[in-house]
Order: structure tokens, then sequence, then C-alpha cells
């Protein structure tokens, strides 16, 4: 299992070239595109992304808990799949399909009212998850006022200076999604 985050607001051409490519995978067909969607929206996205692997990611999370970063809760289901197939859905209604494409992206931005900083629901999976700019700036604040002892040995660390330094560019950016 791997992490995949992105931005939450790409670059207009980047954003663009996602959508395209969005849509060229829903539609079902092989794309016939010069360039393929996937590789234009991939080459365009990768300086918006940050990849970890689960090891990785179990690290960043560790020091985000012991900083206080993060907090424990049960995240709430994401809505039900209402459709029979993927046929179904390729040929539903985009009204369906855009009040289910909503019901979704609700749920992955979900918090707990009253707790501070990101849910670590949120970095336990590869979602789809949306951490947001609250989130990660609550998130940023608290690890600031943690006792230099909790921060020194992972400052040492290339992978969380790398991890902090995209939850900074990402704060300005509308958070990141996980997948």
């Amino acid at each position: 299992m791997s992490y995949d985050l992105e931005w939450v607001e790409l670059p207009e051409a980047v954003a663009e070239a996602r959508s395209r490519w969005e849509s060229c995978t829903d539609s079902g067909l092989p794309c016939d595109h010069v360039p393929r969607c996937s590789e234009s929206y991939f080459s365009l996205a990768e300086p918006f992304q940050f990849h970890l692997n689960v090891a990785g990611m179990a690290v960043c999370r560790d020091v985000m808990r012991r900083s206080g970063m993060t907090y424990r809760a049960e995240h709430h289901p994401f809505p039900a799949w209402p459709f029979k197939d993927v046929e179904d859905w390729r040929s539903a209604d985009q009204a369906r399909r855009d009040a289910y494409v909503a019901a979704e992206r609700a749920a992955s931005a979900q918090t707990v009212p009253g707790q501070v900083g990101i849910p670590e629901f949120k970095l336990l999976s590869n979602g789809p998850w949306l951490v947001g700019s609250q989130e990660i700036a609550q998130a940023l604040d608290r690890y600031e006022e943690a006792p230099v002892s909790v921060r020194a040995e992972p400052e040492a660390d290339e992978l969380w200076r790398d991890w902090l330094g995209w939850l900074r560019e990402t704060v300005v950016r509308g958070g990141f999604t996980v997948s």
C-alpha cells in the first residue's frame, strides 16, 4: 500500500489535465488523446504530489501523534455506492453522479468537532480523504508548540523535514487529498 497525496488547489493547467484524465477514465473507453490523458496529468501534477509507502507514513504519523498534530477518532462511513455497477455509473444522469460525488467528498473531509489537528484516520488508509487547510494549520501550530525534546530527533530525519515542508505548502493550497 502507498499513500498518494496531492494539493487540493492545483494550478489551472494541472486541474484541467486532471479533469480531462478523470473524464476519460470515467468513460470506460481507451483514451485516444495525444498525448494520453494519464501521461499529461501525471507529468504536470508531479510537483504538486507527495508519495509515501506504508513505512514512511508510519514514521510521519508517529511524530505527528507524539507532537500533538493528530488525534484519534473513528470516521463516519462513506455513502453507500448507489449504482449497480460501473456501467450503471457511466450511464447515470449527471445530476445523480454529481450528488454521489458531493456526498463522497463531504465524507472524505470529515473531522470531529472540538478536536484540533488532523484526525489520524485520514493518515491510516489511502482514502479517499481530504485534509483541509484548517486541519493542517492547527497541526503545524501544535508542532511549533511541542517541546524541543519532541522535535529535535525527527528534524534530523530528511523524510520528516520533507513532510513538514509538504504540510507547509499545502496549508496555503486548500489542503491535500489522500488516495
